[in-house]
């Protein structure tokens, strides 16, 4: 079930930034716009990477999780020591870079807002 989570969420994410590449070249748009994509992607990609690799938050007292927003790996504390429930290699490797991508996905979506207002903005106008 969790591999069907990640296949679901990697292919919305990445139509998300390939549609905005597209939209942005659709409408040639200038150099101050493919600089923000590119900063947005690259922020995104650092931010991506902490929250697959390094984030964790508690779930009540006695669990944690690792990896954000797909969980990577569940911990649970037992007799005082934490013992971690990896994900198979497969699924962790997959939500790891699902995860990046769902992140840029997200960093990028102020872009689309902006060009979506840019866009009807310049058709009132014409």
């Amino acid at each position: 079930m969790g591999i069907l989570l990640v296949i679901i969420s990697l292919a919305l994410s990445s139509w998300v930034v390939v549609a905005l590449f597209r939209r942005l070249q659709r409408q040639h748009a200038s150099v101050g716009w493919w600089v923000a994509f590119g900063v947005l992607v690259a922020c995104g990609t650092a931010l991506g990477i902490w929250c697959a690799s390094y984030c964790e938050y508690r779930v009540g007292t006695d669990y944690r999780i690792g990896g954000f927003p797909i969980p990577v790996v569940f911990f649970h504390l037992e007799y005082g020591a934490w013992v971690d429930f990896p994900a198979p290699e497969f699924q962790a490797w997959s939500a790891t870079f699902t995860n990046t991508i769902t992140i840029i996905a997200l960093a990028t979506l102020p872009l689309w807002l902006a060009s979506w207002r840019h866009h009807k903005q310049k058709k009132l106008v014409s």
